[in-house]
């Protein structure tokens, strides 16, 4: 993002956890500020938030990275978290994994102190 821009959108940019690191990389490459809020799951895929502030213009680079960086797949989880990580034993199901839930909010002010 060019300094002389100025921030008037938040992103929120939530991803599965073993997807965050290279975004994240990539993200800081790229010239954005990337703050990172993790979360708790229910399954394997522990939920990552990702707080990004830009200038709106920025937004299409910003979805390009997410697109190439968070591609859903299919994966085999328990249908039963409780019984799958406790004995061991449970039924597993086919779900879709990964990919980004993405909110963008306008910003009426910012500042960076």
């Amino acid at each position: 993002m060019s300094s002389q821009q100025t921030v008037n959108q938040l992103v929120i940019v939530t991803v599965a956890g073993e997807q965050v690191g290279e975004l994240t990389h990539r993200l800081i490459r790229d010239g954005f500020h990337v703050t990172q809020v993790d979360g708790a799951g229910l399954f394997q895929e522990t939920p990552v938030s990702l707080l990004i502030g830009l200038h709106r213009a920025d937004l299409p680079r910003l979805l390009t990275h997410l697109r190439e960086c968070c591609r859903t797949q299919r994966r085999f989880i328990p249908a039963q978290a409780e019984t799958a990580w406790i004995e061991g034993l449970g039924m597993m199901i086919e779900a879709e994994v990964g990919g980004a839930t993405i909110h963008a909010l306008d910003v009426e002010r910012f500042e960076q102190l």
